[in-house]
């Protein structure tokens, strides 16, 4: 991706600092997340790469990383939201991406990404940027909403209490080396 020149580099610093977003988050707003797209893949790399059991090098993760969202980008409708505070700094975004579902097959809505920065929650934050592409989705055709979450999450009961079950069980076994 394009990294984009920071506007304030150069600049003294303000008098008057931004206060910190803990203060600032519980007046966020939710927009379209096209002119993050660096930040929202930087924040998701960076917390991504908090979930890799694979033993593998920070080199190797982010170059694997790119692979997989350049793929996933080549297919589907995609939209990202944005949640922004009053000084629009990022609080955090959702991913989601209409495309066929592989058993039922019909228009699905499935959320690749959903993260909140974490002096930001407990807000209500991830819980409107999920409404919002859930309204996306259902705008366009989708008839339900998909995403894989760990069973070891604790982000599970925090879907559980939004609606969403298990429909499936996703088994995984190591291949021996």
């Amino acid at each position: 991706m394009e990294s984009r020149k920071n506007p304030r580099k150069g600049k003294r610093p303000s008098e008057n600092p931004l206060p910190p977003i803990i203060e600032t988050a519980v007046e966020y707003h939710i927009t379209d997340g096209e002119d993050f797209m660096d930040e929202i893949f930087r924040k998701d790399l960076e917390i991504s790469w908090g979930f890799v059991r694979a033993r593998i090098s920070r080199e190797e993760y982010v170059e694997a990383y790119w692979t997989v969202v350049n793929e996933l980008l080549s297919h589907g409708e995609h939209k990202f939201f944005v949640a922004l505070d009053p000084y629009n700094r990022y609080l955090g975004h959702v991913w989601v991406c209409i495309t066929e579902d592989t058993v039922d097959f019909i228009p699905v809505a499935y959320i690749y990404d959903i993260e909140t920065v974490e002096e930001a929650r407990g807000w209500g934050i991830g819980s409107e940027l999920l409404k919002k592409a859930e309204e996306w989705a259902k705008e366009r055709g989708a008839l339900k909403v998909l995403l894989r979450v760990d069973i070891d999450n604790p982000a599970v009961g925090w879907y559980k209490r939004r609606g969403y079950t298990e429909r499936a069980v996703i088994m995984e076994k190591p291949l021996p080396g």
